[in-house]
């Protein structure tokens, strides 16, 4: 099996004292014959040592996580993730971070902290030699998902190994060993110590396995968790308040993640839906403010159409994301979709203003022609302006607007 490399690491690995290993999910898909991801690389050599080995050469290396052992080594403007041969320990309290990292020289004592046997094959660049301790490569052909050490060692700590099981489960079309799979659903309370943002990357990458290896993933392959984390009631463990989701959209729309989080609001029927949306995506799933408030305002936007919102209102709140949200309605009411979307064609086409930042004047301007007018009062002034301009009572011109501010100020 001819293991390709590149150039830049093989340069690397005859400069390096000691043998660097290429290590993970590279080796695993050259033997499935799949599309490689970035390569992750390894060795006996602390990033001290690391730093002084690369000095003077043209490779920078960029610390990530010094109590880790982590770093990125960048080489013509590509990088590879870089960690010391090390040994976790963990408390017995269950947490899933090591109270201590020891870093070590033996390949085979590294091996014993990875996870699946699948991604622990380690190529020995210097000597062309593929290390195997796991039997990793007989798991590979007969597609098992299964850990390193005893199931009840690699996943009594960490959540985001569980998730880690149920996506490679699905991206690679495998199985989950019995016993592995069994020892992970008595560690399910991991799940809730995962960080929000990992949570969120793990969940999406599920959601979006098909598109991982495109031709060799099935179609359905994220259905397999997904039913899965109905059956043993894990949504519960992300905060999510339902044992089971009754999925539909999830299976119809291309973007997965707004389609799944239609199935969660469907299923929980929250009083609010904009309020519910905002607890699960920023304390759950911990997803920033900017992307949060696009995807409240994108489902949103499909709710209210379901209920048929007029046209000024809804537009006025949903025309830059409309696009988006007539992806979702298209499967769901075809009627519905077509209607907003003639809507909206019709206020690009006439160009139309929807929007208070694309008026002809500002609150700037209201304070210069009419200074005793308090502020508070500009943004009710301007949505009344756009509203009229949208009726056809006006027309976008800074002059004719500003005239019309004195007769807003006899009611707003």
């Amino acid at each position: 099996m001819e293991i390709k490399i590149p150039d830049d690491l093989k340069i690397l690995a005859n400069i390096l004292p000691v043998n660097l290993y290429v290590v993970g999910g590279y080796i695993r898909n050259i033997i499935m014959g799949l599309d490689n991801e970035d390569i992750d690389i390894c060795s006996s050599l602390t990033l001290e040592e690391l730093e002084k080995c690369l000095k003077n050469t043209t490779y920078k290396l960029k610390i990530k996580s010094k109590a880790l052992g982590s770093a990125e080594v960048l080489s013509n403007g590509v990088g590879y993730e870089y960690t010391c041969f090390r040994k976790d320990i963990y408390p017995n309290n269950g947490s899933h971070m090591p109270e201590k990292v020891i870093f070590i020289k033996d390949v085979k004592e590294d091996a014993k902290r990875r996870d699946f046997t699948c991604n622990a094959l380690y190529y020995d660049i210097k000597n062309d030699k593929l290390l195997d301790f796991y039997n990793g490569i007989e798991d590979i052909n007969k597609k098992i998902i299964r850990t390193v050490e005893t199931p009840e060692e690699v996943l009594s700590h960490d959540g985001v190994r569980l998730l880690r099981m149920f996506r490679f489960e699905c991206e690679l079309n495998f199985k989950i060993d019995k016993h592995t799979y069994q020892v992970a659903l008595e560690n399910r309370n991991n799940l809730r110590d995962i960080s929000g943002e990992r949570l969120i990357y793990e969940i999406t990458r599920i959601l979006h396995s098909p598109q991982k290896y495109k031709g060799y993933t099935k179609q359905n392959a994220y259905m397999k968790a997904l039913k899965q984390f109905n059956r043993e009631k894990l949504w519960q463990n992300f905060g999510i308040d339902c044992p089971k989701i009754k999925f539909n959209m999830v299976k119809k729309v291309e973007h997965k993640s707004q389609g799944f989080l239609i199935d969660v609001i469907d299923t929980v029927n929250p009083i609010s839906i904009s309020y519910y949306l905002n607890l699960i995506l920023t304390e759950s799933f911990g997803m920033n403010k900017k992307m949060t408030e696009q995807y409240i305002n994108i489902l949103s936007g499909y709710y209210e159409a379901l209920n048929h919102q007029q046209n000024k209102p809804y537009f006025f709140k949903y025309f830059n994301n409309f696009p988006n949200i007539y992806m979702l309605l298209s499967h769901k009411s075809k009627y519905l979709a077509n209607k907003y979307q003639f809507f909206y064609k019709y206020i690009i086409s006439h160009k139309i203003v929807v929007s208070i930042k694309d008026l002809k004047i500002t609150g700037e301007d209201i304070k210069k022609n009419y200074p005793t007018v308090k502020s508070n009062r500009y943004k009710p002034i301007l949505e009344s302006l756009l509203s009229d301009i949208f009726d056809g009572k006006l027309n976008n011109e800074k002059e004719e607007l500003l005239e019309a501010v004195e007769s807003k100020l006899k009611y707003l």
